[in-house]
């Protein structure tokens, strides 16, 4: 096990599977990569990012996958003792003895080439730190049991949302982005309970996927695989899935 600080080989063993490590590979740019801290051993890579006030792990197995728990294992001591994480089973395992997983859900990691997108009709609006009051409500009202909002997010790249009688009832936001990388990750998909099954997540995530054509060849977003609708949503966006993680909040016992 080694911590890896030359960015170019960090990025050679991510590309590997780029599908599978696309929220990784946005961190190695300029504005997220003095907050990164990359692991690899057994063949695995692990990212422990410190920019927001939770601390995030990223341990996504690459094939063969079960070496993960063994590179987990031998980082136990230097994981903070609370943090949110994308975990392989694998990790997850290798986890459970010496932490607590609030476990919110199994998801999908999705990816589109962003230029082949539809653009929508929907009247779209530019949103940001001057709206995070409506943006933590339209959270809350979204995800009521949980979700990963934190305001810090709003500076890695475009938020937009739909007004309707001038109350924010659908957003999409950027979780990472790097022009130098050529990804984008989206985040914080929303539609206020009240206004669903009128395809406002749809048009919204497919304008932020307009807004970003130019500067990224690739587009993830994560989705719980329970959801359904949200992933016929984004499957008619042309989106399709690279691989399937477990979203939990880890504390130390």
């Amino acid at each position: 096990m080694r911590v890896v600080i030359d960015r170019g080989e960090v990025r050679e063993l991510l590309t590997r599977h780029p599908g599978r490590h696309l929220l990784a590979i946005g961190d190695l740019d300029d504005a997220f990569w003095p907050h990164t801290r990359f692991i690899h051993g057994w063949g695995q890579t692990l990212l422990l990012y410190s920019g927001l006030q939770t601390p995030v792990v990223l341990a996504v197995a690459d094939p063969p996958t079960e070496s993960m728990g063994s590179l987990v294992t031998s980082f136990l001591r230097e994981l903070p003792d609370r943090f949110y994480g994308h975990l392989s089973e694998e990790a997850a395992e290798a986890l459970r003895p010496h932490f607590t997983l609030d476990v919110h859900g199994v998801l999908a990691y999705m990816s589109v080439k962003p230029a082949t997108v539809p653009e929508p009709r929907e009247p779209i609006v530019t949103i940001g730190t001057a709206d995070l009051a409506e943006i933590q409500a339209l959270q809350q009202a979204a995800n009521p049991d949980g979700g990963f909002f934190e305001p810090q997010m709003l500076h890695a790249g475009p938020y937009l949302g739909i007004r309707r009688d001038g109350e924010l009832v659908a957003m999409a936001g950027t979780h990472t982005w790097s022009a130098a990388e050529k990804v984008a990750v989206l985040g914080n998909i929303a539609t206020h309970p009240a206004h669903r099954r009128r395809g406002l997540a749809g048009a919204v995530t497919a304008a932020l996927c307009a807004r970003l054509s130019g500067a990224v060849d690739v587009v993830g977003l994560t989705v719980d695989v329970d959801n359904t609708p949200a992933i016929r949503c984004y499957t008619r966006l042309g989106f399709t899935e690279d691989v399937r993680v477990i979203g939990a909040r880890c504390a130390r016992n």
